[in-house]
């Protein structure tokens, strides 16, 4: 099994637990739940081709109204060959399975981060993995018909994936994530990536979608980084167009801050999620500073992964957690912002293993997105 924790992040440990869960179901028979089971007001289980394995979508990003990605992995069952990443695509009217790169014979692979600048430029990163403990950085770039894999920057090692991206332009792009060094940041100019110097050298991204951009001089990148008393305090990083610096958060007064994921409306509007001491943790930015935003935790040992927005007013978190204290099936949590207070919306699929890991959404489109498993088979919801 390719997965592991890669840091002590309460978030990063509770994804972990998820992926093996869906792993050690395919070693099996998963209980497969029909998506039409499912409907409430508001959110809706999407009706998607299946691949036929089980299958995790980790994450996803819409552009515009009519051009959206959801991307993630396959587990196949014991004994039989990996199975390459996957890549869903909505194109207006439904979502359409696109093939994504071969990586090659016994080669497994994910793709934890999704991006795209225009329709015929797109990139999704994660891993490839020939062999137990042993990964390398994984770039993949849609050019309007095929997914094909970029070498130009590869590190491997026994913990080297790509986490996040921001693609600005065909010609920009910003990708992070771990390698066995640490944090890696890298930069595409239109030819090739490369690695890049980070402000601070204890920084890690965040396990969710942890890199956001309204422009090439505004690129929001959110995580974790440990302070002079040995730590762990929530850290934003920022690109102005020429460098990358240090943007402190607020720390809450007790509990671990985690933050995950990341979405920028403007210069002066971005929020951030993520969990702190067992309870979510909503940040947002308001042009000079950073501040903790109150917001409800539904279930216990809640993870938000993923946060998008259609507008100031629409703004809405996904991630997962526990029904309570004692236990149960991991299920997906979404909270809504609607201009003035955080809220908790109703998942249609409680009280199924339906954890969420992503949010996508663009500015006045018809629907937003939120992507995961649903009984470890694809599941991406809607809402209107």
């Amino acid at each position: 099994m390719p997965f592991r924790p890669i840091s002590s992040c309460p978030g990063r440990r509770f994804r972990w637990r998820l992926r093996a869960a869906v792993a050690a179901a395919a070693a099996g028979t998963a209980v497969l739940l029909a998506p039409a089971a499912f409907a409430a007001t508001g959110w809706t289980v999407v009706t998607v081709p299946q691949t036929g394995n089980n299958t995790l979508l980790t994450a996803a990003a819409a552009r515009t109204g009519s051009d959206a990605w959801a991307v993630g992995e396959q587990f196949t069952a014991a004994g039989q060959a990996p199975a390459p990443p996957v890549s869903y695509h909505w194109t207006g009217s439904a979502w359409s399975l696109v093939p994504t790169a071969s990586l090659g014979a016994n080669t497994s692979g994910a793709l934890l981060a999704v991006s795209a600048a225009a329709a015929n430029d797109a990139w999704a990163v994660g891993f490839s993995s020939p062999r137990r403990d042993d990964e390398s950085t994984l770039f993949e770039h849609w050019n309007g018909s095929a997914w094909s894999v970029n070498t130009s920057l590869a590190v491997s090692g026994e913990v080297a994936q790509l986490t996040g991206i921001a693609d600005v332009s065909p010609g920009n792009a910003w990708a992070v994530g771990r390698a066995p060094a640490g944090t890696l940041l890298a930069h595409w100019n239109g030819t090739s990536w490369a690695s890049v110097p980070l402000p601070d050298p204890s920084f890690q991204p965040g396990s969710g979608e942890s890199m956001s951009a309204t422009s090439a001089s505004d690129i929001w990148l959110v995580g974790t980084s440990v302070n002079a008393a040995g730590s762990t305090v929530a850290e934003a990083l920022h690109f102005n167009g020429s460098a990358w610096s240090v943007s402190p958060m607020a720390q809450p007064s007790l509990g671990t801050p985690s933050i995950s994921a990341v979405t920028a409306l403007s210069a002066s509007n971005a929020w951030a999620v993520g969990t702190n001491g067992g309870s979510t943790l909503i940040e947002h930015w308001t042009g000079s500073s950073w501040s903790v935003v109150p917001s409800p935790t539904p279930g216990a040992d809640p993870s938000l992964t993923g946060v998008a927005a259609r507008g100031p007013s629409d703004v809405y978190a996904v991630g997962s957690s526990l029904p309570s204290i004692n236990g149960g099936v991991v299920q997906g949590i979404i909270l809504r912002w609607n201009g003035s207070s955080w809220s908790a919306d109703t998942d249609p699929t409680t009280g199924s293993f339906s954890p969420l890991y992503a949010a996508a959404a663009a500015p006045g489109a018809a629907s937003e997105w939120a992507a995961g498993t649903l009984s470890n088979q694809s599941l991406i919801l809607s809402h209107p």
